[in-house]
């Protein structure tokens, strides 16, 4: 049972990520959220030890690098390093999938690596619905984070303790904490500025006929039903489950591992 924790590099860029399950079973590879790192999923993979699951922490998240410049961000490039990572590990073709940012993000890929998805899965997707209530969020958090600077590195450092705890839960609080606000900003605004790549993303999976599960919460204008409706309603067979809430899920793991489990055997 694998749980190495290594290092790769995209340019300048350094990238961890986690291995779980299985080394010969189905390549899985999951995205967090904004802000989050590879530890939101760690309670999944280990529901689901038949699979090999690449857990990975996304450029400017959790222990990967957190450039502050603006160019450093862009959905082309947080799937290239989605995209250099199986390079590295010689994986042709995995399940790509994510939460929010990583949904997005696995859009992306779909769009910028055709064929190389054996699946697809996309979680609380930020399409046109939702962009509204994203750009009034996120605008205003971006010149927030930016006029920071030092003032948060504190309870950065502090945040450090938390990170190293094993449950999941604590760790992904501590990656809130240990957000730098440079980083931050220059994040929010790179990936708000251009979103092309996520738009193409839903025509991509049909092109390529990838199977792909959409996940969908109730009750949040960022993450509206209508965005997950979109990409399930342009992909052929693609299966869409409809949830409470973010927190439904996490609160209940063994009925997220069926969801996901369930998906993944119809793929392996």
């Amino acid at each position: 049972m694998m749980s190495a924790m290594p290092e790769i590099a995209n340019g300048d860029v350094k990238l961890w990520y986690a291995e779980r399950g299985q080394p010969g079973g189905l390549p899985v590879v999951m995205l967090h959220g904004l802000f989050f790192s590879r530890r939101l999923f760690e309670r999944l993979a280990d529901r689901l030890p038949s699979h090999r699951f690449l857990l990975l922490d996304l450029r400017g998240h959790g222990r990967s690098s957190r450039p502050a410049d603006v160019g450093s961000y862009s959905w082309r490039l947080m799937a290239s390093d989605v995209a250099r990572l199986l390079d590295v590990l010689e994986v042709e073709q995995a399940v790509v999938g994510g939460l929010s940012l990583g949904a997005d993000v696995t859009l992306a890929f779909a769009a910028c690596h055709p064929g190389r998805l054996a699946g697809a899965i996309v979680e609380m997707p930020v399409l046109d619905a939702g962009r509204p209530t994203a750009e009034r969020v996120f605008r205003p958090l971006s010149r927030l984070l930016g006029g920071l600077g030092e003032s948060m590195r504190p309870v950065a450092a502090a945040s450090g303790r938390l990170r190293r705890l094993r449950q999941p839960e604590v760790a992904a609080a501590a990656d809130l904490l240990s957000l730098e606000p440079a980083a931050g900003s220059a994040m929010l605004r790179g990936l708000m500025d251009n979103q092309d790549d996520v738009r193409s993303g839903p025509a991509a999976l049909a092109a390529g006929a990838v199977p792909t599960l959409v996940i969908a919460h109730r009750h949040d204008p960022m993450h509206p039903v209508d965005d997950a409706r979109t990409v399930a309603d342009a992909v052929p067979g693609a299966r869409l489950e409809v949830v409470s809430s973010m927190a439904e899920l996490r609160l209940r793991p063994g009925r997220y591992a069926e969801i996901i489990g369930g998906f993944l055997r119809e793929i392996a």
